[in-house]
């Protein structure tokens, strides 16, 4: 193995570094050391290979993923719940050297021909190509993720490990993580923020805790208990789950870290959970970022709360966020696409073979697709998505505003049909969300809003609302 570890020597090796609920069991830091060095020397590749794990939260997903890229091949992490159909065409499209899937994942027969297979004990198959190295393949490439986890694009994110690690060094900065931390993760770890918690724990000497609990059950907070994990984070849903569910009911008084990222948080909740965070003697850190940034471009000091609650902060060490409208950098309060430069910006996007050999295309310079600005401390705000703007009766509407007004009724998602807002809210949620109080803020007549109650509200595995999915079952209704 080269120089590409997290697992850094600089760290007690007798140390805990993962507990498997699986197996029920932690991994030292030298187990999982000598398991990704078995993994590795199952690969029989003699150059640099593309693997696809379709990664489930447990030791075997974990150790074939660092496993891979720390002995320098490039690999895609995927849903292992991905439709099938989707799941083989990007198969045929990419042709991994190698697959590691759950064993019950079956595959097309004339593909799993083309494979040898391996048992990984109970859980998964590892399948090497009979016939590997069809593509050539940029020797900075470690990582590939896809930009959508419910369709199956075939758009995958170009990592480097120079990506990897610097952001994992600027958020281990940022959120003071040491060998003391240990989180819980609550995304799958093919999901950009589970990966980078993998990242920084180890780097920084810590721990994690993986299971495949979901958190509104009982198992997953008894494993938080029982692991002592001490930090935890996810999206605005995972807040609002964990508002319905009460933390000091839940008995784990030794979580203080909070982190929050993928979207902004409602006020009100952010406020709560600092003032319940500042109780407990620990903190919560508002972060924003995107897939292709590794994983986090900003972070909000906790000593800015609540007065900057709405705000994702300042840059992450070593990166710069600027605002730019057309083609020009604007100044304090004006709006326009966040733009953000540094080491973990990406190297491009692969939607063929062919793009894996491409180079660093970007140049470190990343523009969002997020719209915001700054203010006079140079904190920045999100406004939302250019996609996520829709045009009623002549107003310029926030689809993400909407969803922020309504949160008090729980869990919603509004969408643009034929320029109108629907809203769909669960029906077991308490209140009804307030159309008429909407519209009344908003100065938008009623009738440009429209509420549909549906029996959950579909996600991504990074907790984001699916909206293409509501759309699409909505209109077959």
């Amino acid at each position: 193995m080269d120089s590409r570890t997290f697992l850094t020597s600089d760290h007690d090796p007798s140390s805990k570094a993962v507990w498997d609920a699986d197996s029920e069991r932690w991994f030292t830091r030298a187990e999982l050391t000598r398991s990704m060095r078995s993994f590795s020397d199952k690969l029989p590749f003699t150059r640099k290979a593309l693997g696809f794990i379709f990664a489930l939260n447990d030791a075997a997903s974990l150790i074939a993923y660092l496993g891979s890229i720390e002995c320098g091949h490039a690999v895609a992490m995927l849903d292992p719940e991905l439709d099938s159909p989707l799941a083989l065409n990007l198969i045929r499209r990419f042709q991994p050297d190698f697959i590691v899937a759950p064993a019950s994942q079956a595959l097309d027969s004339g593909i799993s021909a083309q494979y040898s297979a391996t048992a990984l004990g109970t859980q998964h198959v590892l399948l090497c190509s009979l016939r590997p190295g069809r593509c050539e393949i940029h020797p900075d490439v470690a990582l590939l993720i896809s930009t959508s986890g419910s369709t199956g694009s075939p758009k995958l994110v170009r990592l480097s490990w120079r990506n990897l690690q610097s952001n994992a060094a600027s958020i281990n900065q940022v959120l003071l993580n040491t060998d003391l931390d240990r989180a819980m993760l609550t995304t799958p770890i093919f999901n950009g923020y589970a990966q980078s918690l993998v990242h920084t724990h180890l780097a920084a000497g810590g721990s994690f805790v993986l299971t495949r609990h979901r958190i509104v059950t009982r198992a997953f907070w008894d494993i938080v208990r029982e692991a002592e994990c001490s930090g935890i984070g996810g999206t605005p849903y995972f807040y609002q789950a964990l508002d319905r569910l009460d933390l000091d009911f839940l008995r784990v008084p030794q979580l203080k870290k909070f982190v929050q990222i993928g979207g902004r948080l409602a006020e009100s909740l952010v406020r709560k959970f600092h003032e319940s965070a500042t109780r407990r003697g620990g903190s919560l850190h508002i972060m924003y970022g995107q897939a292709e940034a590794t994983a986090r471009i900003s972070g909000l000091p906790p000593s800015m709360l609540p007065a900057a609650a709405r705000s994702v902060g300042f840059a992450l060490p070593g990166g710069r966020l600027s605002v730019e409208a057309d083609g020009r950098c604007c100044g304090p309060s004006q709006e326009g696409e966040l733009v953000y430069e540094g080491p973990n910006v990406m190297m491009g996007y692969a939607s063929e073979p062919l793009d894996l050999a491409a180079g660093y295309e970007l140049g470190g310079k990343l523009h969002t697709g997020d719209l915001g600005y700054y203010d006079d401390r140079g904190l920045f705000y999100v406004s939302g998505r250019r996609a996520r703007f829709v045009k009623v009766f002549g107003w310029r509407i926030s689809l993400d505003e909407v969803e922020e007004l309504l949160s008090d009724a729980g869990p919603v998602a509004a969408v643009n049909e034929n320029d109108r807002i629907v809203i769909f809210c669960e029906e077991r949620q308490g209140p009804t969300p307030d159309i008429e109080g909407l519209s009344a803020r908003l100065h938008i007549h009623p009738s440009g809003f429209e509420l549909r109650k549906v029996s959950q509200i579909p996600r991504l595995a990074n907790g984001k609302a699916d909206y293409h999915s509501l759309l699409h079952n909505s209109s077959r209704q």
